[in-house]
């Protein structure tokens, strides 16, 4: 990690800021160190589309960084000013390599050669950079999934980020880190109710009450109810009584008997 240099290696920021940075009453110093090196900074200093941050609690404080929704942060002590040194390269900055065993296998740096390539997410095969989880690998057509970037966007594939599918619906409560896309009239996974992928949908609905689309092949769950077409999907909807169609669960008609289709 590199601040006031300043690279943040871990999430591949570049951002240059002062050192020598002068309290106020009103402003909280923060000093970190890493690799026998220091860096001390008050308040809030920004560069380049990088904003790094000091803040504390009590004696313990965090210098943060971000970048494109991306945050990093290293922790340190809180000081009453900033007294921070030339380093002895003569230069006006301080490096900081972030990490165990330098700066790879972290989110946007590259990754490690031995042992495991990413701390989190997974590692690009194109590009040897770590990405997170859901996030887009290179080419377009696959996304990171656990540890792995896997093909996107087809019937039981990962979804593409953004929770994109090229047919069907995006079941985001799949139980894999980017969703899995489920094909028209398929199940999704059941999350105390029942869902299903409907044609014309991008999300899974729930499914099998009355007024809702029915359960993959054509299910309904109350005896009460028949599952029934409605425009290019199907509804479940109530069936039994006189006039409405009869129930294909338990008695098809409450009173009479069903002429073929309708309850008289």
């Amino acid at each position: 990690m590199r601040i006031a240099g300043v690279l943040l290696v871990c999430v591949a920021f570049l951002l240059v800021l002062p050192l020598g940075c002068s309290s106020s009453s009103s402003t909280v110093c923060c000093t970190v160190s890493e690799s026998n090196q220091t860096l001390c900074l008050c308040g809030t200093e920004a560069t380049d589309g990088v904003v790094c941050t000091s803040s504390a609690s009590g004696s313990s404080c965090s210098i943060s960084c971000v970048q494109g929704g991306v945050t990093q942060s290293i922790s340190g002590s809180t000081t009453a000013s900033c007294n921070n040194t030339v380093p002895p390269d003569g230069g006006t900055s301080v490096s900081f390599d972030g990490g165990s065993g330098g700066n790879c296998g972290y989110t946007g740096g590259t990754c490690c050669t031995s042992g495991t390539p990413c701390q989190t997410g997974c590692c690009d095969p194109q590009t040897r950079t770590c990405l997170f989880s859901g996030e887009q690998c290179s080419g377009g057509s696959s996304v990171c999934s656990g540890t792995t970037c896997q093909p996107c966007g087809g019937t039981g594939q990962a979804c593409c980020p953004g929770e994109q599918c090229n047919n069907g619906c995006c079941d985001n409560q799949s139980g894999t880190s980017s969703g899995q896309c489920i094909a028209s009239g398929q199940a999704c996974a059941t999350v105390g109710i029942q869902r299903v992928c409907t044609s014309g949908s991008d999300i899974c609905q729930p499914c099998g009450s009355s007024g809702e689309p029915c359960c993959a092949g054509d299910q309904c769950s109350d005896a009460t109810t028949v599952c029934k077409p409605l425009g290019t999907s199907t509804e479940c909807t109530s069936c039994g009584s006189s006039g409405e169609p009869c129930c294909t669960q338990g008695t098809p008609c409450v009173t009479g008997t069903c002429n073929g289709t309708t309850c008289p």
